[in-house]
């Protein structure tokens, strides 16, 4: 009967995980040599060595939607009202022109689409304009107003308002089929630069933060 502080003799095999260090042939404890010509089966393991796992595969793309979607309109209004409306303090780079691009966009939105929707009237009530374009005129209307709302929201670090001027890129294309306005190519060019890594850094740094 062997005790915890026996050696292993060279004849009995040394159990998985025995010793900090491999040990050195021809030493007391060394595991006996494969004879000549013989193959190690698929999936042995030498004594004395953990196989490590595989490494995992990283960097695939995987879109989650934002926790932080808004439960009520006191979440979706931005704090303050718009009173901090051309406040950008704290904003990266890439997010700041953004920020500047929507609201250029949203401005000349109102403006073309009140216009717009001046026209309209006149038009339908002489009969050349269209029930249709005045709809979309106002659906444009909104959108510019949701835009600017949105915008403030993405100041504040909210995932969610950048999905929503996402969104708002695909409704504009649709709008224009009807007759209404968008966001055009400004609004194009600001997605673009809130979608960077910079912009992307920062908002996750803001979710991360307790109080956001």
């Amino acid at each position: 009967m062997s005790t915890p502080n026996e050696q292993p003799g060279p004849s009995q095999p040394v159990p998985p995980g025995y010793g900090s260090t491999p040990i050195p042939p021809n030493q007391p404890g060394a595991p006996t040599p494969p004879p000549p010509g013989y193959q190690t089966p698929p999936g042995y393991q030498q004594p004395g060595y953990q196989q490590q796992p595989p490494p995992q595969q990283t960097g695939d793309f995987k879109f989650e939607m934002p926790k932080d979607m808004p439960k009520s309109m006191n979440d979706v209004m931005p704090v303050g009202g718009f009173a901090g409306l051309f406040k950008m303090n704290g904003l990266p780079q890439m997010l700041k022109v953004s920020y500047i691009l929507w609201l250029v966009t949203a401005g000349l939105g109102l403006l073309v689409g009140v216009i717009s929707f001046l026209g309209s009237l006149v038009f339908l009530g002489s009969g050349f304009g269209s029930v249709r374009g005045l709809i979309a005129t106002l659906i444009s209307l909104a959108l510019m107003v949701a835009v600017v709302i949105c915008a403030m929201k993405l100041k504040e670090g909210m995932q969610w308002a950048r999905l929503a001027l996402s969104a708002s890129v695909i409704v504009s294309f649709i709008l224009l089929f009807l007759g209404g306005g968008g966001v055009g190519l400004l609004g194009v060019v600001a997605a673009v630069f809130m979608w960077l890594p910079e912009s992307t850094a920062w908002l996750n740094s803001r979710s991360r933060t307790p109080g956001y």
